[in-house]
Parts: structure tokens; C-alpha cells; sequence
């Protein structure tokens, strides 16, 4: 009976507690091959410079030839330059496959039967348009240098919607006759 006496008390005195730390991860950040960032703050100023590390709490910049450190926590954006050009051959195909159907359907049979059915021309002529258009959409996207997002700070409500310390008040009302 006392070893279970003394079992239970040992269960039931509070022990030790820490804190979690507040470092942030970067969830999903791929930082290989990226020298120059974008990163947006809490305040919406945007600072780039090169990517020196990161830290569990921070993030440390080359800007003009000085050290910039950003806390994890007041970081909502890190961005790179350039974006991939899969959207602009996509939307190219998608154009280039939308023309060729055209062509294909109005285009002439070479030969003596200009009318007729001719389903290795047509299947060409959708092909080569299909290509032609994916081509010039990548080129197109190529040339428009945009960005690519790494991480985004997930979105919490402002203070005055949340309630303090997790909790929630409720109020139900209920009328019956």
C-alpha cells in the first residue's frame, strides 16, 4: 500500500515546466541556389539584399555591403527574382491548341482533293500550331522577369478579434414558446 501511496504522490506533484520557444522555423523554405531576396516586414517596408543565413529567430541580409538582421517574427514575405516559365507554355499551348483547331478544321488537303479528308495534315497543322504558340508564350514569359515566392508568414487575426489567453466568450440564446 505505501509504494502505491508514494507512486501516486510522485504522479501528482508538479513537475518542471518550460516554455516553447517563439523561433520561428521557415516552413518550406528552399534557400539552395538563391542569393538575392526580397523580404517584406510587419510594416510593409521592403528590404533586398543577399541571403546570408538563417537563424531559428532571424534572418541575416547583405544590403549594401552591411549586415541587415530581420527577427523571424516581423517577417510576412521572402521572395526571389525570376519565376518559372512552365504558366507561359501552358498558356501558350492552351492558345496554340485553341488556333490549331481552327487551322486544322479550315485548312485545304494538298493534292487533287482540296476538300477531302486529310487527318495527317490537320493533325500536323494542330501540332506545329500547338508548338509555335507554346514557344512564344515561354519567350513572352521569359521576358517578363517576376518573382517567387519561398515563404509567406501564415495570416493571423488582429489582436482585438482574438480573445485573451485562448479563451472565448459565447453567448447562446434560445426563445421557446
Amino acid at each position: 500500500m505505501k509504494p502505491c501511496i508514494a507512486l501516486l504522490v510522485a504522479a501528482l506533484i508538479p513537475g518542471v515546466v518550460s516554455a516553447q520557444g517563439t523561433g520561428q522555423d521557415w516552413p518550406e523554405l528552399n534557400t539552395a541556389g538563391v542569393s538575392t531576396v526580397y523580404v517584406l516586414d510587419d510594416t510593409g517596408v521592403e528590404v533586398s539584399g543577399t541571403l546570408l543565413r538563417l537563424t531559428s529567430d532571424s534572418l541575416v541580409l547583405m544590403v549594401g555591403g552591411v549586415e541587415h538582421r530581420l527577427d523571424a517574427a516581423r517577417v510576412k514575405r521572402i521572395q526571389k527574382r525570376g519565376d518559372s516559365l512552365r504558366n507561359g507554355a501552358l498558356i501558350g499551348a492552351v492558345v496554340g491548341a485553341a488556333m490549331g483547331l481552327i487551322v486544322a478544321g479550315i485548312s485545304d488537303c494538298p493534292g487533287s482533293d482540296p476538300g477531302g479528308s486529310c487527318p495527317a495534315t490537320r493533325a500536323t497543322a494542330f501540332l506545329v500550331s500547338t508548338g509555335v504558340y507554346a514557344a512564344i508564350g515561354t519567350g513572352i514569359d521569359a521576358l517578363v522577369v517576376g518573382r517567387t515566392t519561398l515563404y509567406q508568414a501564415p495570416t493571423t487575426p488582429p489582436q482585438s478579434a482574438r480573445a485573451p489567453y485562448g479563451r472565448r466568450v459565447t453567448i447562446n440564446l434560445s426563445v421557446q414558446w
